[in-house]
C-alpha cells in the first residue's frame, strides 16, 4: 500500500534595505586672542654725590700759603733768627772780652757782619698724595611698578551641520509556499 506524501516547499521572504548614510560635520574656528603687555612704570631719582677736594697741602708744598699761615711761618723764622742773633751777639761779646788774647776781633766781626746771607727756597711740585679727595656717592631711589598684561579672548562656538540619513525598505524576495501531494 502506498501512503500518500505531502511535499512542502517554502521560499522565505527577504527584505532589502536602501541606506543613505547621514552626515555630520563639526568645525571649530580658532578663538580671537590679543595680548598686550604695558611697559612697567619705572622712576629713578638720583641724589647728586658729594666730591670734596682739599689741595691745601699741595699749595703749601709750592709755597703758596694764606696770610695766616704765612704770618705764622714768618713768626717762627723770626724767632729762630732772633735766637741765632742772641747767640751770635753773646759769642761776639765773649770774643771782645778776650781781646787781650790777641788778634783783631772788632775787624773780624765787622767783616763777618758786613754782608748778609739769605737763600730762596723755591716751592716744590705738588704730587698726587698731597691732594685729599673724598667722594660720597648719592643714594638712588628706584621705583618699579609692573603692569598686568591685558588679555582679550573672543571665543567662537563650534559650527555643526547634520544631514539626516534615510533608510528605505523593499521586498527583495517575496515569500512563497508550495504544497504538493505525491502518491
Amino acid at each position: 500500500m502506498a501512503v500518500p506524501q505531502i511535499q512542502i516547499q517554502s521560499t522565505p521572504a527577504r527584505l532589502g534595505l536602501n541606506i543613505d548614510r547621514g552626515e555630520q560635520t563639526i568645525r571649530q574656528p580658532k578663538a580671537q586672542q590679543s595680548i598686550q603687555q604695558p611697559k612697567a612704570d619705572m622712576s629713578i631719582q638720583q641724589r647728586p654725590g658729594k666730591l670734596t677736594i682739599d689741595q691745601t697741602k699741595a699749595w703749601h708744598n709750592i709755597d703758596l700759603k694764606n696770610a695766616l699761615l704765612r704770618t705764622k711761618d714768618t713768626a717762627q723764622v723770626g724767632e729762630q733768627k732772633w735766637m741765632q742773633g742772641i747767640a751770635r751777639v753773646s759769642s761776639e761779646g765773649d770774643e771782645l772780652m778776650k781781646i787781650e788774647n790777641g788778634g783783631n776781633p772788632i775787624a773780624s766781626q765787622a767783616e763777618r757782619n758786613s754782608g748778609f746771607d739769605f737763600d730762596i727756597q723755591l716751592g716744590r711740585t705738588p704730587v698726587n698724595e698731597l691732594v685729599d679727595l673724598h667722594y660720597q656717592p648719592g643714594e638712588a631711589d628706584i621705583s618699579v611698578q609692573r603692569n598686568e598684561p591685558i588679555i582679550n579672548v573672543e571665543r567662537r562656538d563650534p559650527e555643526t551641520s547634520f544631514q539626516q540619513g534615510k533608510v528605505g525598505t523593499y521586498m527583495q524576495q517575496y515569500p512563497d509556499i508550495q504544497i504538493d501531494w505525491k502518491v
